[in-house]
């Protein structure tokens, strides 16, 4: 015996539950076949088939026919009136006299011949002018006498007509020499034609320098090295009487509980365009580094000694603070800042320059300057922490290293990327036997803006 199908049906709802209507799917193929019939529907009144009109190719072909056949006789007609057959007596008569009437004795001619000689007269002087002007680009040629040079230079200018003829056109430098002082059009469109081309495009003119604005949140760790007190300090210090102390630990990194703290960088800087790729750039910033001591206070101030290396050997000072770094009433945490006003001188390369992303890489050397400060040192014994503000040096040396990526929005330049600042001085004079180099870990944003 087998179960119902109702029964199946129940126990598959049982394990997988209900099925669920496919809304989602059935509601994206209405919206897709809706959109569909609307596009089609909208397109279809909004195009109207224009008529299509047949051209009538024989009647086509006639007329080119018909224009090149008038445009050749044409052609043919203009060089056939330079030549200088068509120079007669009468044009260079009329020419030379213009204000006679050289038909005023000649009866046999009527008054209807006598006009249309003037005006062939006329015709053909306009003619001679055209030809002395292509006889002035023959040699020997001259217009002192025309009616022996033109019978003189007949072949030659009957070679320059039939040459002209054949090729159905003049070069452009010989027909603008010939006929620009006929046709004013065409000589205001060759001083035209001369200022453009002499004109030069006016760019406009980028300024090779530009200014940088950046901030860099950043992480500020230390380094501690201790040689000089266990060479110097700690030998003579154990050369002393019975009572002086000689558990000190064999390195200052076991006894300290330092932890790193959010330091801030600001700076302002002034780049000068090498190259399209490399830039120099200088500018101020202003720096806070710091980091945390975990200690213990005292409900007094006990000695504390700290050892100096000076000319004369080592000298001991002693001075008083409550804070003990092994035991004491309470737990304490105290503050190492400093503030430093750098002067950054570095380059910057664009390892990859596109039209907006790029990517590109700086270096920089700093002479610091310590500002305010507020720091405390370790003992020599490394049991106390004082004040240490009359050791801090003055003056020290920093490097940066930066990767930065870079978007480029018109003239505004976007970079952000990784940075890693060192300090190559001891923070504290060379007196102080313990040496502590800080380094900065952060994150730099800047915004760059060429100068035009």
């Amino acid at each position: 015996m087998y179960p119902s199908d109702r029964v199946w049906t129940n126990i598959r709802t049982e394990l997988h539950g209900h099925r669920s209507w496919p809304a989602l799917t059935f509601i994206s193929l209405f919206i897709i076949t809706a959109l569909t019939l609307s596009t089609v529907l909208s397109t279809q009144q909004n195009f109207h088939p224009q008529p299509l009109s047949i051209p009538n190719i024989a009647k086509v072909e006639q007329e080119t026919i018909a224009a090149h056949k008038a445009s050749r006789e044409k052609s043919h007609h203009y060089f056939n009136t330079l030549a200088p057959v068509n120079i007669t007596m009468n044009t260079i008569a009329a020419i030379d006299y213009p204000d006679t009437d050289m038909f005023a004795g000649n009866n046999s001619l009527s008054q209807t011949d006598i006009t249309v000689l003037k005006e062939n007269i006329q015709q053909q002087t306009i003619n001679r002018t055209k030809a002395a002007g292509i006889l002035s680009l023959l040699p020997n040629s001259s217009l002192e006498h025309p009616v022996t040079n033109a019978l003189q230079n007949d072949e030659k200018v009957s070679s320059v007509t039939a040459e002209s003829t054949s090729m159905n056109e003049v070069t452009p430098a010989k027909d603008i020499s010939l006929f620009h002082e006929n046709d004013p059009a065409a000589d205001d469109y060759l001083k035209d034609f001369h200022h453009t081309k002499n004109q030069r495009i006016q760019r406009p003119s980028v300024s090779k320098f530009g200014f940088q604005f950046y901030i860099t949140p950043s992480t500020s760790y230390r380094r501690l090295s201790d040689d000089k007190v266990r060479e110097i300090i700690q030998p003579a210090v154990a050369a002393l009487p019975v009572n002086a102390p000689l558990n000190q630990p064999s390195n200052v990194n076991e006894v300290v509980r330092h932890r790193p703290a959010v330091g801030l960088e600001v700076g302002f800087a002034v780049l000068y365009n090498i190259s399209s790729r490399l830039k120099l750039k200088t500018g101020l910033q202003l720096n806070i580094r710091q980091y945390h001591i975990e200690t213990f206070q005292s409900r007094t101030y006990d000695p504390t000694t700290i050892s100096l290396i000076n000319f004369n050997g080592v000298e001991n000072i002693t001075r008083f603070s409550p804070y003990n770094n092994n035991v004491g009433y309470k737990q304490t945490e105290l503050e190492n800042k400093v503030y430093q006003l750098a002067i950054p001188i570095g380059i910057q390369w664009d390892v990859i320059k596109g039209k907006h992303v790029g990517v590109n890489m700086e270096a920089s050397v700093q002479p610091t300057f310590n500002l305010n400060k507020s720091v405390y040192l370790l003992s020599t014994d490394y049991r106390h922490y004082a004040e240490g503000n009359d050791l801090v040096r003055k003056w020290n040396i920093n490097t940066s290293v930066g990767l930065n990526l870079s978007y480029k929005s018109g003239k505004t330049s976007w970079q952000i990327g990784p940075q890693v600042r060192y300090q190559h001085l001891p923070t504290y004079s060379n007196k102080y036997p313990i040496k502590e180099y800080l380094m900065d870990y952060g994150m730099r944003i800047g915004l760059t803006r060429a100068l035009q």
